[in-house]
């Protein structure tokens, strides 16, 4: 049974990474930068995205990668940033989406704690019957 306990623990961390990729997106959804410029002060922000797979014990292990395309070029002329054009680099970052995403990792967090009470409860059972 402790298994069920490590698979919601394994879960509850995969939600806290998404939530904390989704929180830096948005916090960074603004950021542009320079076209062209892949490091440094001048580049745009590159969104990550947190990818859930199952581990070799079959609980959820959750990686991290850049998103393709991680950026996209909007018409602001008078940035400074801007090209000749008049076009800055702007992070692929949809506002409605990450909410989405957060809102459903706090529920399979949520899902996760409820797995934990349940397997408790079932453990005062089991111990209620012993008695």
């Amino acid at each position: 049974m402790t298994s069920a306990i490590t698979s919601a623990l394994a879960g509850m961390q995969a939600a806290q990474k998404k939530v904390t990729v989704g929180a830096g997106n948005i916090a960074n959804i603004q950021t542009v930068g320079k076209p062209g410029t892949e490091t440094g002060p001048e580049a745009a922000y590159r969104p990550v995205d947190a990818i859930q797979i199952s581990g070799p014990s079959g609980a959820p292990e959750t990686r991290y990668q850049e998103r393709n395309p991680a950026t996209s070029l909007t018409y602001q002329p008078s940035h400074p940033y801007a090209s000749e054009e008049g076009f800055v680099e702007s992070p692929n970052v949809d506002l409605a989406t990450e909410l989405v995403n957060n809102k459903m990792a706090q529920h399979a967090y949520e899902a996760n704690i409820k797995s934990i009470v349940t397997w408790d409860e079932m453990q005062a059972t089991l111990l209620d019957i012993k008695s």
